[in-house]
């Protein structure tokens, strides 16, 4: 959209822009003074609709009079130090967002024709409007421009849904996927050339961007920030889906149904971000180890320190030899795994025990329980063998159970958290599966 305002234009030919925008402003202010609870399910779905189509609209003349104002030099009138700070203090964003919205205009107004009418009739939103315009941007230099609005127009059909069969449009994120292939339809060599081109552009963002940030809350939590590439979010999405907690409904080896009293009904929701986060912590917990070939066990080395009468009860604290305090029933549970050594001490502080020597299930034991369990041995949970720790089932570890094959268990990481916790009781059933119960 172009809309080049001539300083004094006559009334009866041009409507001053001015007044419709306060005209506009005026309908919302009415709209948005109706009571919302009354209005019926489909009205407010329209409602929606219309007002996304209408902020589109707005967005997209706000762009091109930024736009024009750009070509007047509006900016040196006030002495400002460019046009994108001149619309900076008019919209109240910062410098950098008008001066992308500026490029935007730009490009609309000198090349992609096609977005520029579907963004302009409210069809496009601006996030695609990005999408579309600086995946362009990136067409191969043997691109013509005949193919390059070709492609373009390829790509509005998918954003708005016209070209697409189920007539629903690409969100911002689907549609940066989509743009890779824009080209696809036209010449397969430039599809290549375009794909590899928006695919290595992205990775060397991603190694600028790529960060972690931790932060220790001081109330025993951690939060953080972090930013990775595409590909390496894929692979840690893929691992904390395989470890998100099993169903509470659920089928045993003989398709029975079976209720797992120790895992959470299906949530949704913010509970999904609790599930995702515990599965984070188990991930975390089975780094690879070295020094314990074959055994799915925690990727470092800490020394726990705590009473006799904190391990035997699992009450009271451990001690980590960074500096922080865990509870005794985590030690215990953590004892099962590879890389924690658990020092001992009686009354007066004497170390009675650095850790035994078989106090994990060696690599031929695993191989030999891996026999009989593929997966954990609960009832239901389909987590594979590999993923499991062995559990002191019988006598635990810290009451001088032995480790030996009759006394080991296969449990998944939230299984085995739950057979550490006194509100559950596991017990084999007559079929030989095993199951949680509740303790009363």
């Amino acid at each position: 959209m172009t809309i080049t305002l001539a300083p004094s234009p006559p009334d009866a030919a041009w409507p001053r822009p001015g007044e419709l925008v306060a005209d506009a402003a005026a309908s919302v202010r009415r709209a948005s003074g109706v009571p919302v609870e009354l209005m019926g399910d489909d009205e407010l779905g329209d409602s929606i609709s219309g007002l996304a189509a209408l902020e589109s609209q707005a967005a997209a003349l706000r762009l091109a009079l930024s736009a024009e104002a750009d070509r007047r030099r509006v900016a040196e009138e006030t002495a400002e130090t460019g046009t994108d700070a001149w619309v900076a203090r008019l919209t109240g964003t910062t410098r950098e967002q008008a001066a992308g919205g500026l490029r935007i205009a730009r490009l609309l107004d000198e090349k992609y024709a096609a977005t520029r009418a579907a963004f302009a009739s409210g069809s496009l939103r601006l996030e695609q409007v990005r999408v579309i315009v600086n995946s362009a941007e990136q067409s191969p230099v043997d691109a013509t421009r005949e193919q390059v609005a070709a492609a373009e127009e390829w790509l509005v059909g998918q954003a708005t849904g016209a070209g697409t069969r189920s007539g629903r449009g690409l969100d911002a994120k689907r549609l940066r996927q989509a743009a890779r292939r824009m080209f696809s339809r036209i010449d397969a060599e430039l599809a290549a050339q375009h794909e590899a081109i928006l695919l290595g552009r992205e990775a060397r963002s991603a190694e600028v961007e790529t960060f972690l940030a931790l932060h220790d809350n001081g109330d025993g939590t951690y939060s953080g920030r972090f930013r990775i590439p595409e590909l390496h979010g894929h692979l840690l999405t893929q691992a904390l889906d395989r470890l998100t907690a099993p169903r509470r409904l659920t089928r045993d080896k003989t398709d029975q149904t079976v209720i797992d009293e120790a895992a959470p009904g299906q949530s949704w929701g913010a509970h999904v971000y609790e599930t995702q986060g515990a599965a984070w912590c188990e991930l975390i917990e089975h780094l690879p180890t070295t020094g314990w070939p074959g055994h799915a066990g925690n990727g470092c080395e800490v020394l726990v320190t705590l009473d006799l009468s904190a391990l035997r009860t699992g009450l009271g604290a451990a001690g980590l030899d960074t500096g922080v305090a865990i509870t005794a029933g985590e030690a215990r549970r953590l004892a099962c795994g590879a890389g924690l050594v658990p020092a001992v001490l009686d009354g007066t502080s004497v170390p009675l025990d650095l850790g035994r020597s078989r106090r994990l299930h060696s690599r031929t034991q695993r191989r030999a329980l891996a026999l009989v369990h593929d997966t954990c041995a609960v009832a239901g949970c389909h987590r594979p063998f590999a993923w499991c720790e062995i559990h002191h089932h019988r006598l635990a570890w810290s009451r001088g159970g032995r480790t030996d094959l009759d006394n080991g268990l296969p449990l998944c990481g939230h299984h085995h958290r739950r057979a550490h916790d006194p509100l559950y009781h596991l017990r084999r059933r007559t079929d030989g599966d095993w199951a949680f119960h509740r303790r009363t």
